[in-house]
């Protein structure tokens, strides 16, 4: 009898091992793969983190080659856009169109064009550019005054800045004040000065003027005179003494200033070499003019003043004239200079004087109204205008 096995056997699992093999492989290299991929990331922050200094320019030239990027595609892109106006034009008033046409035929037409839109003016093109709008200016010219005034001298002045500030010549202002007229370029502070509409001069009728003799005296017209509106008269009988009456145009002769001069003996080789040097350094306030037959010289008080060239002193002290302290130097040729509104003066009158020796310092005194040396050269008594010697 065939004795038969009824054990069962195992199932065969050999075809199902090299499966589970095959799926441990893939999550082994999986995780492999992230693991390396990890590390390498740690390992770059690592290296960035440590050594963040050398990437810096990287980053920079990265970051504004974007930023060039961004801008070029903004501009691009807002170009293309059609933009509306977003202000509209002011519209004028029919007169003020009618107004800036230069021509008839001009009006004529912008007439033309308010009537066929039914009285309006013209309406601006809303989808034009903006344009900017003709906005002329216009300049109000001087009115001329219509009376006499005073004016307050103050610091720094000068005959020739008054006549400058209100339009007139230095002689106007010199012949409308009889204080100015004796010392015209010494003022003081605080000194009313006259001030005449028109250029010309400025006259006190006494009892023995007429109209004539005044015409005469000024070398003008008596028609000058009565003509004049600011004077208000309808005929030569109308003036009256105490009368001021203006004189259009008319002119003063010059009368110089005299000082008293040194009398005694003139030192031995005290003689000037005709050539002038400037007696300090500094800019000119005042120059030489009709009234101020000299060079006004300023520079700070206590300056050191020297002589334009040698001779002897005439003159060392103080005036009544308004020159203040005064230094006055003969040069034996025929010239003499003047050194007024000194500070202090280092010389006598008498004493022999070298080209460049200083002889006193600047300052303001007498009729000044700011440290300067008044400064002039005269020859044979008569004074020219210094630029003409100076270098």
């Amino acid at each position: 009898m065939l004795d038969v096995d009824t054990t069962t056997d195992p199932p065969a699992t050999g075809t199902l091992e090299p499966a589970k093999e095959g799926n441990s492989g893939l999550t082994g290299g999986l995780e492999s793969a992230l693991a390396r991929s990890f590390a390498w990331l740690a390992c770059t922050i690592w290296r960035w983190a440590g050594d963040w200094r050398g990437l810096r320019p990287l980053l920079t030239r990265t970051s504004a080659h974007l930023g060039l990027i961004v801008v070029a595609l903004l501009v691009l892109g807002l170009s293309s856009i059609r933009w509306p106006v977003l202000a509209a034009r002011p519209t004028s008033s029919v007169p003020v169109i009618f107004a800036q046409q230069s021509t008839p035929e001009a009006t004529a037409d912008a007439l033309a064009e308010v009537m066929a839109n039914n009285g309006l003016p013209p309406q601006p093109n809303t989808r034009a550019p903006i344009t900017r709008q003709a906005d002329p200016h216009t300049i109000i010219p001087l009115r001329p005054r219509l009376e006499v005034i005073t004016y307050t001298v103050q610091a720094g002045d000068t005959v020739q800045s008054i006549a400058t500030r209100f339009g007139l010549d230095p002689t106007t202002i010199m012949w409308s004040n009889p204080a100015i007229e004796d010392a015209p370029d010494l003022l003081r502070l605080g000194q009313e000065v006259v001030i005449l509409p028109i250029d010309g001069v400025y006259h006190t009728v006494t009892e023995d003027d007429s109209l004539g003799s005044i015409a005469e005296k000024y070398k003008v017209e008596v028609d000058a005179i009565v003509n004049c509106t600011y004077n208000g008269l309808e005929s030569s009988l109308s003036i009256v003494p105490g009368m001021q009456l203006i004189v259009p145009g008319g002119e003063k002769p010059y009368v110089p200033r005299v000082v008293t001069s040194y009398v005694g003996s003139v030192p031995a080789g005290a003689r000037g070499t005709g050539l002038f040097q400037w007696p300090v350094l500094g800019y000119i306030s005042q120059g030489y003019w009709y009234g101020h037959r000299a060079i006004d010289i300023a520079a700070p008080t206590g300056t050191a003043l020297h002589a334009s060239d040698g001779g002897f002193v005439s003159f060392a002290g103080w005036t009544d004239i308004g020159y203040g302290y005064l230094v006055v130097i003969d040069h034996a040729n025929g010239f003499a200079t003047y050194y007024a509104h000194m500070n202090n003066i280092y010389v006598t009158a008498g004493q022999a004087v070298e080209r460049g020796q200083v002889i006193g310092a600047v300052g303001s005194t007498g009729w000044s109204t700011g440290p300067h040396v008044h400064f002039e050269i005269r020859y044979e008594g008569v004074p020219y205008n210094p630029r003409a010697y100076l270098p």
